[in-house]
């Protein structure tokens, strides 16, 4: 049976503010529907990218290149939720980072210009909106402080907390990436933990 993806997105709108039935087929009839395979990008670091992008189903990972051409992995994004706000993930245009599927994944496709004509005209949409980038700002300051004051054997943990069925699912070199860490140390941290 085909999922119902207008009552995901429901489902997504209302984690973050109050949403009806009515805002959220607004929503979904504006936009549209992208599959995605496995380990295909969804959008390119330094191209244009003008929509706002709703995960309904899937993994994916945001990543930089470094100066080596290795991806940097700066995010995950685990089931349903919703992609970092146009506003803060481009620059005159063009997006800052790629974002890549680590498994088959669905995505709901809004144009940024239509989702905020939307938003000006739906007090809930407005209301999601603002919570959307609240949530964002919180992660993102959660993040740096886990980076300045954890050390990687409890990035680890807080990984395994935090995306607890992800670990076996996803490559061991993009969780390592995430935590900032080698590979080996990533391997050497699960082993020492398999110990304990």
């Amino acid at each position: 049976m085909e999922k119902d993806y207008k009552q995901v997105l429901l489902r997504i709108l209302n984690t973050y503010a109050p949403v009806d039935k009515t805002a959220a087929d607004l929503m979904f009839a504006s936009g549209s529907m992208e599959k995605v395979k496995k380990n295909e990008i969804v959008f390119q670091e330094n191209r244009f990218e003008a929509f706002e992008y709703f995960q309904l189903e899937g993994v994916s990972h945001r990543y930089n290149l470094d100066e080596d051409m290795q991806a940097l992995t700066t995010g995950i994004y685990q089931g349903e939720t919703v992609i970092t706000p146009h506003f803060a993930r481009t620059t005159n245009g063009q997006s800052i980072f790629t974002l890549q599927a680590l498994m088959d994944s669905v995505y709901l496709k809004i144009p940024a210009g239509l989702f905020r004509e939307i938003s000006d005209q739906n007090q809930q949409i407005r209301m999601f909106g603002r919570a959307v980038i609240e949530k964002e700002f919180i992660r993102s300051l959660n993040f740096e402080i886990l980076f300045r004051a954890f050390n990687a054997k409890d990035r680890l943990i807080w990984f395994r907390t935090k995306y607890s069925s992800l670990e076996n699912l996803i490559p061991h070199t993009i969780i390592a990436s995430f935590l900032g860490i080698t590979p080996v140390s990533f391997s050497r941290l699960r082993n020492d933990l398999a110990r304990k």
